[in-house]
């Protein structure tokens, strides 16, 4: 778990999608238990945005939501990341076993011959 000086050195990482996906987790983690940090973030992310809107004139004004669709969009990628990689054990875990079945096969075969 992180403490909360670690995770608002992370907010800006965040903000700017720079962070690993191990750190962006352990930072979501925190963001959804500690009111303080998420309120940094909240006032980090909303001087970002409107920053970035002033500089492309962009009339969207939904800061708050803005913010609530990038965290969703960052719980489902740390999710489909996490997912993959159980995906990626289970078709190796698979794949050993095949080739196990496949050599103890052919080790009776020669046996029997």
């Amino acid at each position: 778990m992180l403490t909360c000086k670690e995770a608002e050195k992370m907010v800006m990482p965040y903000i700017e999608d720079k962070l690993s996906d191990a750190d962006e987790e352990a930072f979501l983690r925190h963001i959804h238990t500690c009111p303080e940090c998420r309120e940094e973030l909240e006032i980090y992310y909303t001087v970002s945005l409107g920053l970035k809107q002033l500089d492309n004139q962009s009339d969207e004004y939904d800061i708050t939501g803005a913010l609530e669709e990038s965290l969703d969009h960052s719980w489902l990628r740390v999710r489909g990341v996490k997912f993959r990689k159980i995906v990626c054990y289970v078709v190796d875990a698979l794949g050993t076993t095949g080739l196990l079945v496949a050599l103890v096969m052919q080790i009776r075969m020669w046996l029997q011959s």
